[in-house]
């Protein structure tokens, strides 16, 4: 670490005040502190923010004794059945800590959000500078850390705030300790860094690189003799609980049976054909962060072209050489160091793009690498006075508080959350689908139905914006228009029609459009045509609820007694499979 020393005091009174002022506050870590309160003055306005997207989840956990049961399933398997590959038991304990002291209101969520991005911040600054050995690059990269507009996601949004946010405690956490260990072998702090791990695992998936930055600066900064005897045995409580959580993460996280929707990753060539775009657009937005948004358009590259495969390759190599060419002049370590850090933390969203669009809480981790090359660039690169980089500094500084200030108003409500979104990326589905129920649920159908109007321009056979047109105008009685929008849904989700190599739409979809057509026939006296829809139902998703019960009174108006019966103990039987697990 970079030792200061006090200077003479005459030679103290003929410096100028502005280097004074530089000098003091790189003795004392007053920067830091006035970055946090900084950061708390910019996200304070978020505690009065509504709940948002996934934050309306219903959520059955009350109890601090339901906490056992969030290892046994994954973050949305509520009914008992694996809906995506999402394992992450320490979000949801901490979430539920969180409503069990503040009786869940939403505020204190928020506030929540806000101190845990503060406490990854500091944690951000003890280990820059326990790393980089200079108390104002490790201060200036830990305000930029925080400061950067793609934090605002991960802030503003409680749900990724106890991932991203929680997450981040952790990983910065048990590197400090590992720093703490090279430093002294003592192996209490390799001991708490290896517990600090499993936590940051047991928090997000992608954490598991932590091991392998550890690895990394082993290799980089041991000397030559005997270094691969010390990673080995340094990584080996690590691998452990690696391990240990891949074969937990094995026996929960299985694919769901039946019709039960589940997420997944896919690997094919297109992960191969979209990596070169993923990573300038992950580049982008931490250069250029403005116009963000909590969707963007899916841009998945299924065949390369010179335009969306080649020139971003091309791109992508000549940063990569021009950083080589800045490297080879200073060989730094730590410069090669960060840019493990970079790769390893972008690489899970790169490789997994076709499957998940790009977001900008997936530049939580990987922001910190990029965050300390812009401090360095202020603090040493070319040759400026002290005053040109402290009015640099000020600047960056003052841009990106402006910058998250002005993001962090989309957050305030749902609707300002997917007008934003709409406004980015026009064509964004899920966008319309979250805007045009905003509107709905307010009782402006015809904007809602406007809005996805809009969305059949772009995607003419979405099954799900069919669905979504359905439910709004049977809401509205026009029941003949209703009836046939679902029967439009029934046309676009037949096996037969789809493309070759075209996916299958999600079961639900023919499934609700088949029990509703069921119910609206069942009103009108049309049993036989209301049998015929609602067995089509149950035959998409088996496990929907209300569907046998709705086939029981079906058949019970039929005169078919003893099969309305073995429908509705069938449904009974479901209901109960389907409470949460005790």
């Amino acid at each position: 670490m970079t030792v200061m020393h006090e200077p003479h005091p005459k030679a103290a009174e003929s410096t100028p005040v502005s280097r004074r002022i530089l000098a003091g506050l790189a003795r004392e870590p007053w920067l830091i502190r006035l970055g946090a309160l900084l950061l708390l003055a910019l996200y304070a306005r978020s505690i009065g923010f509504l709940p948002v997207y996934d934050d309306n989840a219903i959520n059955p956990w009350t109890s601090l004794t339901d906490i056992p049961k969030f290892f046994t399933h994954d973050i949305f398997g509520f009914d008992g059945n694996a809906h995506s590959v999402y394992y992450r038991p320490m979000t949801m304990v901490w979430s539920l800590l969180i409503r069990v002291c503040t009786s869940g209101v939403p505020a204190w969520f928020h506030l929540q959000a806000v101190l845990l991005h503060i406490s990854v911040v500091m944690l951000a600054y003890t280990f820059g500078r326990r790393l980089f050995g200079d108390l104002r690059l490790g201060m200036l990269t830990a305000i930029l850390f925080g400061l950067h507009p793609s934090k605002v996601e991960s802030v503003a949004w409680v749900g990724s705030s106890c991932v991203e946010g929680l997450g981040g405690v952790f990983f910065f956490a048990s590197l400090i300790l590992y720093l703490k260990w090279r430093e002294s072998r003592a192996a209490v702090w390799l001991g708490g860094s290896v517990a600090l791990y499993a936590a940051a695992v047991f928090t997000k998936e992608t954490m598991l690189i932590v091991p392998m930055l550890i690895g990394a600066h082993l290799w980089l900064f041991s000397v030559r003799k005997g270094r691969v005897w010390l990673i080995v045995r340094a990584l080996a409580p690590y691998g452990a609980v690696s391990a240990l959580y891949l074969v937990v993460r094995h026996r929960v996280i299985l694919p769901a049976t039946g019709s039960v929707e589940y997420v997944h990753p896919t690997f094919s060539l297109a992960n191969l054909w979209t990596a070169p775009y993923a990573i300038l657009w992950y580049l982008s937005h931490l250069m250029m962060p403005w116009g963000l948004s909590v969707e963007y358009a899916a841009n998945v590259v299924e065949v390369p072209t010179l335009r969306s495969f080649v020139l971003p390759g091309i791109v992508i190599l000549a940063l990569a050489a021009a950083a080589a060419w800045a490297w080879s002049r200073r060989r730094s370590k730590t410069a090669l160091f960060l840019f493990c850090w970079f790769a390893l933390a972008i690489a899970p969203p790169v490789i997994l793009a076709p499957m998940v669009s790009e977001h900008d809480r997936y530049l939580y981790i990987p922001g910190y690498a990029f965050c300390a090359l812009v401090a360095w660039g202020i603090l040493y690169a070319g040759k400026l006075g002290t005053r040109a980089r402290f009015a640099v500094g000020l600047a960056v500084v003052a841009l990106w508080s402006a910058l998250t200030w002005h993001e962090m108003g989309y957050w305030s409500c749902e609707k300002a959350l997917w007008s934003r979104s709409l406004e980015v990326s026009p064509s964004q589905p899920k966008a319309q689908l979250q805007l045009a129920f905003v509107y709905s649920e307010s009782g402006d159908s015809a904007k809602a139905l406007s809005i996805l109007e809009e969305g059949l321009r772009y995607r003419p056979n979405a099954p799900k914006i069919w669905l979504a047109r359905a439910g709004i105008l049977e809401g509205n009685q026009r029941l003949q228009e209703a009836r046939a929008e679902y029967l439009k849904v029934l046309q676009l989700t037949e096996p037969a029609a789809l493309k070759p190599g075209e996916p299958l739409p999600p079961p639900y979809i023919r499934a609700h459009a088949a029990y509703r057509l069921g119910l609206m026939e069942l009103s009108a006296g049309k049993l036989l045509d209301a049998e015929g829809h609602l067995r089509m139902a149950i035959s998409a998703e088996y496990k929907g609820v209300g569907y046998h019960a709705s086939l029981s009174r079906c058949l019970a108006a039929e005169g078919r007694a003893g099969e309305a019966m073995a429908e509705n103990a069938t449904e009974l039987r479901l209901r109960l499979e389907q409470r949460p697990r005790s």
